[in-house]
């Protein structure tokens, strides 16, 4: 969800809390294909933490923001043209250990319950 879409309506519908939930849900389910560099896949991580503990605490808005944050590391939002430089960073896939992070957090937005309700 964008995050002008934010704005508004109200904070406890409960259609919008759906949307938010499953539009991180979504964009976490695309990032375990994705192939960053080391760099990335570190920010990718910090920012996994903020999903988490946005999700943990029920605040949609946070987990709007952070999704916002992710969807800016998405490798398909920018191709560059050309062969990269002899000096770029090796991309790989995800590690294990964000990849299982990553198959948590999908399974906790796909729940449907805010980690207050659990």
């Amino acid at each position: 969800m964008p995050r002008g879409l934010w704005k508004r309506g109200k904070d406890d519908d409960p259609a919008r809390a759906s949307a938010v939930r499953e539009d991180a849900a979504e964009l976490l389910r695309r990032a375990r294909d994705w192939e960053l560099s080391p760099t990335r896949w570190s920010v990718l991580d910090e920012i996994l933490d903020s999903i988490s503990a946005a999700e943990t605490a029920g605040d949609l808005k946070k987990l709007a923001e952070a999704t916002g944050d992710l969807r800016l590391l998405d490798p398909l939002r920018l191709t560059p043209l050309g062969p990269p430089p002899p000096d770029a960073p090796v991309k790989t896939q995800a590690p294990e250990r964000i990849r299982e992070r990553l198959n948590v957090l999908v399974h906790r937005l796909s729940s449907g319950k805010t980690g207050g309700n659990r």
